[in-house]
């Protein structure tokens, strides 16, 4: 993750650490201020990524600011969580997935975030694969609390429960779960192969 600055709602200008990348050609910036919540987790948020623009008599003219917005479509925000996923894997393991496009963080210019979708992940991964000093305090300031713009939550207890929790173990879990029905079927044409051969002969 690289640090950079970002917008809130109230125009207070805000430094993160994040990743902008485009995925199924949207574009979309996670980030961190390195809040820490319990059992080892660090907040993080996500927005989609567009361009500000105003209409006007001539027609619509960009702002020259961007807009950090969060997904409200269930089945998309589904997707986006896979692509969260695939990211902390290509920085585990110094990859780079087909599906993940990394822009650099400079295009990412006078970004407002005016919403955002919040998810966690275990403080080692953050510290580990995206390189992040964090604090050592166990939990978050509570002056941050101020930017926490979920509209449709009302107070902190809704707002952690809203919260994501990405768990790239799941996703080895289910791979792993695919390569042993793959085994089982590879045994079963092998078998299917030798009863030929035997035949055959």
């Amino acid at each position: 993750m690289e640090n950079t600055k970002i917008i809130s709602d109230n125009g207070a200008v805000i430094d993160v650490n994040g990743i902008f990348y485009i995925f199924n050609s949207k574009y979309y910036f996670i980030y961190t201020k390195g809040e820490l919540e319990e059992n080892g987790y660090v907040k993080l948020y996500l927005v989609q990524v567009c361009k500000e623009v105003q209409n006007t008599q001539s027609g619509p003219v960009e702002t020259g600011y961007m807009l950090g917005m969060e997904i409200n479509d269930q089945a998309e925000w589904q997707k986006v969580q896979s692509s969260i996923t695939t990211i902390v894997e290509d920085k585990k393991n110094g990859t780079q997935s087909a599906t993940i496009q990394y822009l650099p963080i400079n295009m990412l210019v006078n970004l407002k975030v005016v919403s955002n979708n919040k998810f966690k992940l275990l403080r080692h991964i953050v510290e580990d694969n995206f390189k992040i000093v964090l604090p050592n305090n166990e939990q978050a300031t509570s002056n941050n609390a101020v930017y926490d713009i979920t509209a449709a939550k009302t107070n902190a207890s809704e707002e952690l429960d809203s919260d994501v929790i990405i768990d790239y173990r799941a996703k080895f879990f289910e791979e792993q779960e695919k390569n042993g029905e793959l085994e089982n079927q590879i045994k079963v044409l092998q078998e299917k192969i030798n009863n030929i051969k035997t035949i055959i002969q």
